[in-house]
């Protein structure tokens, strides 16, 4: 089944605080794309005027100050703050362009998530960069690529193609888990690495994560148990040094387990 962004977002809302309103957060989503649709609908909408809309009527906004604070991806606290990080954001342009039946895409832009619009059956889309709600040309995309990942990534037309909502929804839950990481907060990240390894559970980077925070939960045994399914991944078999790697971290977990303190 296709998966529903906003519902997926939130859902991962509510799992983090479970007094969030679901309804109200829904009703809140319609009522914004109502009135998209009373400003909006003649002349046919375009990026400039859905960004005048956004940012400029209802006032949502990337929040520059404060930018790796958990509430700027949790879509419930981005509605009551009308603040964000690009791709959380992205979610309030997407479902006010499909009201509007525009084509709306997001794109996993390196470093800074983007959207892209067009009209039913148009070859030419728009970029919207929802942080900042202006629409981008190719020589804004070139530049915030540029300042985005400091020169490493060059520029091409494949940075700007629609991402898969799969994608999207991963992204999402890797910003959550690399803030809640650096903030040691391990129970939140291992919570993310669960969902995320529900998407794939073949994913090597948050297999890995996951070893980490259960080493740092003091939780050896599982973390040596998440090891063994990692070695046995294909992606070793070729690669014998990083699986001796492997093992011996294994072995150095099995000698500790049973030794953390109880808490």
């Amino acid at each position: 089944a296709e998966i529903d962004l906003i519902e997926a977002a939130l859902l991962i809302a509510a799992e983090h605080d479970v007094g969030v309103n679901l309804a109200s957060c829904r009703a809140q989503l319609d009522a914004l794309a109502q009135r998209a649709r009373q400003v909006l609908a003649t002349p046919h909408p375009n990026a400039a005027r859905l960004c005048e809309f956004v940012a400029g009527t209802e006032g949502f906004r990337g929040n520059a100050r404060d930018y790796y604070n958990p509430d700027n991806s949790y879509l419930d606290r981005v509605l009551a703050t009308r603040a964000g990080i690009p791709i959380s954001l992205a979610l309030i342009y997407l479902r006010i362009a499909e009201a509007l039946g525009l084509e709306a895409a997001g794109v996993g832009f390196p470093g800074h998530f983007l959207v892209r619009i067009a009209a039913p059956g148009s070859a030419t889309a728009e970029l919207i960069d929802p942080f900042t709600g202006r629409t981008l040309s190719r020589d804004d995309c070139r530049a915030l690529l540029h300042t985005g990942t400091r020169g490493t990534v060059e520029f091409s037309e494949q940075l700007l193609q629609p991402a898969r909502k799969r994608e999207i929804l991963q992204r999402m839950l890797r910003n959550l888990k690399m803030i809640y990481l650096q903030r040691e907060d391990f129970g939140e990240s291992l919570s993310l690495c669960d969902r995320l390894l529900l998407i794939d559970a073949d994913s090597l980077q948050d297999v890995m994560d996951r070893v980490l925070i259960l080493e740092k939960l003091e939780c050896f045994g599982p973390a040596a148990d998440e090891l063994e399914r990692l070695a046995a991944h294909a992606e070793f078999a070729a690669r014998p040094e990083a699986l001796a790697s492997v093992t011996r971290k294994i072995e150095q977990l099995r000698s500790r387990t049973g030794s953390a303190t109880l808490h």
